[in-house]
């Protein structure tokens, strides 16, 4: 159920905050190889950012890289069965500032964090609201 959640690529909007667009590239479902890209308002810019599937285990892990974005993000999602109907849920991002953002990398860094937290609890949230 929170693995379906989390590659169901419509439901992204409603838990990362400032996404205003995910467009598919490659068909349905969410496999290694799959493209997509984030559509964003950020700093009253629109940003688009092209993620790649570069690995794959379903129900598990899903590793999105980007491919074309203002700096390289690379998105790990890690699923792991804890007790009978618990699942932990790991998110991890490791992204490289460029230009004018690497001046500002720890207040960019702090807001990733804060971001990142508010985004596991609106999964959480969404999955048991069902």
């Amino acid at each position: 159920m929170v693995w379906d959640y989390l590659m169901d690529i419509e439901n992204r909007r409603d838990y990362i905050p400032a996404l205003e667009e995910v467009i598919m590239l490659t068909p349905l479902p969410v496999t290694l190889g799959s493209k997509y890209i984030e559509v964003a308002e950020i700093g009253g810019r629109r940003l688009k950012t092209t993620y790649e599937i570069k690995e794959f285990e379903l129900y598990e892990y899903a590793m999105a890289q980007t491919i074309d974005s203002i700096f390289p993000i690379k998105a790990e999602t890690l699923l792991t069965d804890v007790n009978e109907g618990q699942t932990e849920l790991r998110i991890d991002l490791d992204f490289k500032l460029k230009g004018i953002f690497k001046m500002a990398s720890g207040i960019v860094g702090g807001i990733v964090r804060t971001q990142a937290r508010g985004i596991l609890k609106k999964v959480k949230a969404n999955i048991e609201k069902g």
